[in-house]
């Protein structure tokens, strides 16, 4: 697999400067009197409910259930971003990231980015009731995204925690509009190779558990959502979201299940 993801990484490469080319000789390359295209701002906060099936052996309580709050920003400037993605999309497994966007075409965008790609987890041992931490380090790696009117396309391939950890996910999103009603799919697959399933799942004999030791494997989420606008800086919006875990992850004693699902409803404000 780590071919793989080299080839993945060559190809984007190779498809960046065939587009950097093609821009230029387009006339579309971004220069110092247009400055970049996705320099700006964006902020947006929600209140709401959420509900997380928990799949870990966790406290009970903690599962992420209740009263939720969520919000969603982005900064650039002079292609430097800074990223607070903890809104309603999965497509992102971190609480803040940062980079720099080094190319733009008409209908791609490419990013170094600095970056979490594994939520922190805290596993509660069932008969010592000791925690065990293991917590996501942020680690640079390549995004492409690409936008064509409603459909639009994300790719990452990136260092991951845990030792020699890869990671890699490409993800599709489709928007559909009725009336003043925003409705959208998407549908991705990420993946981990076996440094970075034994780093959060990996497991000693302790607390009466066996020792486990996991495979690389490919994690699916499937997502619908929709949003309506209730007047000109508030947002109605919900979604439902399902993951399906891979058999490196729910065979692991820290499981109990090979899935999760997710749902919510808030209202937002936009900035």
């Amino acid at each position: 697999m780590k071919v793989f993801i080299r080839l993945l990484l060559v190809s984007l490469f190779v498809i960046s400067i065939f587009n950097a080319s093609h821009s230029v000789a387009g006339g579309e390359a971004n220069s110092s009197n247009t400055g970049n295209i996705r320099d700006g701002a964006y902020f947006d906060i929600g209140l709401g409910y959420r509900y997380k099936s928990d799949p870990f052996l966790f406290d009970d309580d903690s599962n992420g259930s209740g009263l939720a709050l969520f919000a969603n920003g982005r900064y650039q400037k002079y292609g430097l971003f800074i990223e607070l993605p903890r809104g309603t999309s999965k497509q992102q497994s971190t609480i803040i990231s940062f980079g720099y966007n080094f190319l733009n075409t008409q209908n791609w965008s490419y990013d170094l980015q600095v970056a979490m790609n594994h939520p922190q987890l805290e596993h509660q041992l069932p008969i010592s009731q000791d925690v065990s931490t293991r917590i996501s380090h942020s680690k640079l790696g390549l995004r492409v995204l690409g936008d064509f009117n409603n459909t639009h396309l994300k790719f990452i391939a990136a260092a991951a925690s845990g030792g020699d950890g890869l990671y890699a996910s490409a993800w599709l999103s489709q928007n559909y509009q009725f009336y003043n009603w925003n409705f959208y799919t998407s549908a991705g697959i990420e993946y981990r190779n076996e440094d970075v399933v034994n780093f959060f799942y990996s497991i000693n004999e302790v607390g009466g558990l066996p020792l486990y030791k996991g495979k690389s494997g490919y994690e699916y989420t499937g997502q619908v959502g929709f949003d309506y606008p209730i007047s000109k800086d508030w947002v109605f919006e919900g979604f439902m979201r399902g993951t399906l875990l891979p058999r490196g992850i729910s065979d692991s004693p820290l499981v109990d299940e090979n899935s999760i699902i997710e749902a919510g409803i808030l209202v937002k404000y936009v900035f």
